[in-house]
């Protein structure tokens, strides 16, 4: 990233009343450029394997204050670990399919289902603040793995 970038980074973390550390702007940073939605070790080992001086607990506590300013989404796939990603806002919301047998995260966004989801908030007189949706399942890589294992299981 450039200094610019930097710049605005720091921009960021000020406006919500967070210091502008290195630690966080190199988490601000790795979680901007991911595909992946990253737990906190991963986060951690990731920013030590890029030589930036951070520990764990840095880490951890960042994370918790990224999240609290909404800088940062933490999400529950069901597997005891947390993952995060960098929050976009309102404007660019996503809803995941996750994979229960290799952990591939899908990243979707269905207008049809968002109006849905708004319908039956009307419907029940609910003022959603925000949600948040999950589809677990399998992934075509490991639908056709499966198939042929049991396709070689049935010829045997």
């Amino acid at each position: 990233m450039s200094a610019k970038e930097n710049q605005a980074l720091k921009q960021v973390l000020r406006e919500h009343e967070l210091k502008a550390t290195s630690q966080r702007i190199a988490l601000l940073k790795l979680l901007n450029g991911a595909i992946e939605h990253f737990d906190a070790e991963e986060i951690y080992l990731e920013l030590r394997k890029r030589q930036k001086n951070v520990s764990r607990a840095t880490v951890y506590r960042s994370l918790e204050a990224l999240v609290d300013q909404k800088l940062v989404n933490k999400l529950d796939f069901g597997d005891g670990r947390m993952r995060y990603e960098q929050s976009k806002g309102e404007d660019e919301h996503h809803d995941h399919l996750i994979c229960e047998c290799c952990g591939k995260v899908i990243e979707f966004f269905n207008l049809e289902m968002e109006a849905q989801q708004l319908a039956v908030c009307e419907e029940h007189n609910f003022f959603p603040s925000t949600h948040t949706m999950h589809i677990f399942g399998t992934c075509a890589n490991c639908q056709h793995i499966q198939t042929h294992a049991q396709l070689a299981s049935d010829s045997n």
